[in-house]
This record gives structure tokens, C-alpha cells and sequence, in this order.
């Protein structure tokens, strides 16, 4: 019996030493309104922020959704420390960056949901910028009415910001910025018109290079909704795409401590779910890694890479209705990376790391 329990004991240890990405904690830590969606998640003064969208349902007409930004200090406790809104209009889709001054910056959309079009002149990108996450200043009405900026990622005190334009004219433009107020068109048609390319996240290297995960719906053509992987040197004019062979909504992507890049997206099957995977740059290889508790309505994450761990808000309608989830993530690989780099380097290091 004693030999049993011990072998049965080592097999478990065996398979945890295996499991490379486990979940280690899992908190819903918003659900006050009837839909709590579209997260991000940003460390900001020593403090953890979260921005998402509150309103009736996913969307509809009438449906003027809000966006909540909440803050913790711990990661447990969370409290709300603004409510912005633009009156009679949608604001979704709340995506949080630090501009090179120091400010918070969240990228949003005002959609006019109570007036469609075929064209997409009825939504207008806005950003609004904070000193300390609580007194907000906005919104600033950016880039070219009709395109829906996604997020603003930052490299050598430049912000670049996909634009997608949702249609019969759909089309996308790459804009530029330096204090998250003015941007300016720096490449036009990164993809070809109807692509139906939409939403994004950009990673850059330490060299330099650039990464760019890009969602496509082609309803009429399943075989064309595969997301690209695209790659690009400065000055990020020209791109080398590859499909990653699945369908990918709402992708939020890191540059993990060993360099690997890390993605959590939405999963479309016989039904949806949100799902950590790795992205291999060199061939344009996805490799899911973790599902995450979630089902239907869910996904659009943020991520941060701290105290060694993987911090990650989503939001999902697997409980009894469509909340916040805040979840921790070990990822036994980039434990033994950092390990080898202490044994080298000294003492442990704390990182903090979000589309670099």
C-alpha cells in the first residue's frame, strides 16, 4: 500500500512538473452592471488598472455602454475609480497604454449604435489620458472619423494604433503618435480592401521588430477569417503576413521574459471560449496552451507579465451572468528561464511586462 501511495504521489509530481502553463487563481472581480465586457489591464504608480465596457448586453440599439475603470492595490480587492460616457453613444472597447510622459492612456470608440452604415461613419475613435487613473481628461476625438482605432502600443516614445474600417468599404490604415492626442496615417491599406482585418495587438522586440496579430471575419469565406501574423522592420512600412490557420477574436498579445510571444484570444468552434497559446514568429505557428474558465461571450483580455507570474483580466459568460475575471498564471518555462538568468545575473527581479 505504502508503495502505491508513493508511486501514485510521484506520478503527480511528474505530471505537474509537465504542465507548463497552469492556473493558479481565478477571481471574478467586476459584474455590477447587466454585461461587463472588453477588458484591459495595465500596472500603473504601483497600482493595478482595469478598463472595460458596462452596458445592457454586447450590443444593441439603445445601448449607450460606459466604460468602468476600476484599481486595486493588491490584485484582491478592487474599487471603482471612474465612469466615462459619451451621451447617446456607445463607448466600447477600452484599451490601456503609458504614454513616454507618464500618463494613462485608454483608447476607446463612440459608436453611434442607434444609427448604422454601411460605410462605418458612425463611429469616431477617442482616447482620454489621466496623471493618477482617476481624474480623466476627454474625450479626444483621433484619427479619421469611420476608423475604429484598437490600442496604442509604444516603441522609442512612438505609439502606433491600427485603424479598421467595418463594411462595404472596409479598409484599415497604421497611425502614428506621440502623446496619444494627435495621431497621423503612416501606412494606408495595410491590408487589402474587404479583408474584413479588424482588431490587433502589437509587440515589439528589442531589436526593434514588430508584431502584429490581426483578427479577420469573412462570414462568406470561412477559409479567409484565419488570423494573420504579421511582421514588419522600421519604419513598419512594409509588412510579411502568414496565416496562423485559426479563427482569432479579441487578441491580446505579450513578449514573455524568454521571448516568447504569448496571445489570449477568443476560440470559435461548436462554441466559444477564451484560450492562452504561443505564437512561433519564425513560422507563423499557433500552439494553444491554457483554456481559461469561459464560455460564449467572452475574451478580450489584458495581460501583464508580473512578480513571475501571468496576470490576466478577460471577461466571460460561463457563470450566471457576463462578468470580470482576473486570472494568475505560472508558466513553468519562463520560471526556469528567470532561473537561469538569477544564477547568472543575482538576486531575483521583479518584471513588469505588457506589448513592449
Amino acid at each position: 500500500m505504502r508503495i502505491h501511495i508513493l508511486l501514485m504521489f510521484t506520478m503527480a509530481a511528474s505530471a505537474m512538473a509537465e504542465e507548463e502553463f497552469r492556473q493558479i487563481s481565478l477571481e471574478r472581480i467586476w459584474d455590477a452592471a447587466p454585461h461587463n465586457a472588453f477588458t484591459d489591464l495595465e500596472r500603473f504608480h504601483g497600482r493595478w488598472f482595469c478598463a472595460f465596457r458596462e452596458g445592457s448586453g454586447h450590443v444593441a440599439s439603445g445601448d449607450h455602454g460606459k466604460i468602468r475603470v476600476i484599481s486595486s492595490n493588491d490584485g484582491t480587492t478592487w474599487e471603482s475609480k471612474a465612469l466615462l460616457e459619451s451621451p447617446g453613444l456607445d463607448l466600447r472597447d477600452a484599451k490601456l497604454s503609458i504614454t513616454p510622459d507618464g500618463q494613462l492612456l485608454l483608447n476607446s470608440c463612440e459608436y453611434d449604435v442607434d444609427h448604422d452604415d454601411s460605410v462605418n461613419r458612425n463611429n469616431q475613435s477617442v482616447t482620454y489620458l489621466s496623471k493618477d487613473g482617476v481624474t480623466w481628461e476627454g474625450p479626444q476625438r483621433v484619427a479619421d472619423k469611420g476608423y475604429w482605432l484598437w490600442q496604442t502600443a509604444w516603441q522609442d516614445a512612438i505609439g502606433y494604433a491600427l485603424g479598421y474600417k467595418w463594411g462595404t468599404r472596409d479598409s484599415t490604415r497604421l497611425y502614428t503618435t506621440t502623446d496619444g492626442i494627435t495621431y497621423k496615417v503612416l501606412v494606408d491599406h495595410l491590408r487589402p480592401p474587404n479583408d474584413r482585418a479588424n482588431e490587433h495587438a502589437t509587440v515589439f522586440m528589442p531589436d526593434g521588430t514588430a508584431h502584429l496579430l490581426l483578427r479577420r471575419d469573412n462570414s462568406d469565406r470561412p477559409s479567409s477569417s484565419d488570423a494573420l501574423f504579421g511582421t514588419a522592420q522600421p519604419p513598419y512600412q512594409d509588412w510579411e503576413w502568414r496565416k496562423l490557420g485559426h479563427r482569432l477574436g479579441g487578441p491580446a498579445m505579450i513578449r514573455l521574459p524568454s521571448g516568447r510571444l504569448l496571445t489570449a484570444a477568443r476560440r470559435y468552434g461548436s462554441e466559444q471560449w477564451t484560450e492562452l497559446g504561443l505564437i512561433d514568429p519564425d513560422n507563423g505557428h499557433y500552439e494553444a496552451k491554457l483554456r481559461l474558465p469561459s464560455k460564449g461571450d467572452s475574451s478580450y483580455a489584458g495581460l501583464i507579465w508580473h512578480d513571475n507570474l501571468l496576470w490576466m483580466s478577460y471577461y466571460s459568460s460561463h457563470g450566471d451572468k457576463t462578468a470580470i475575471y482576473l486570472a494568475k498564471i505560472a508558466i513553468a518555462s519562463e520560471m526556469a528561464t528567470l532561473d537561469d538568468e538569477n544564477r547568472s545575473s543575482g538576486p531575483a527581479i521583479t518584471r513588469d511586462l505588457k506589448r513592449p
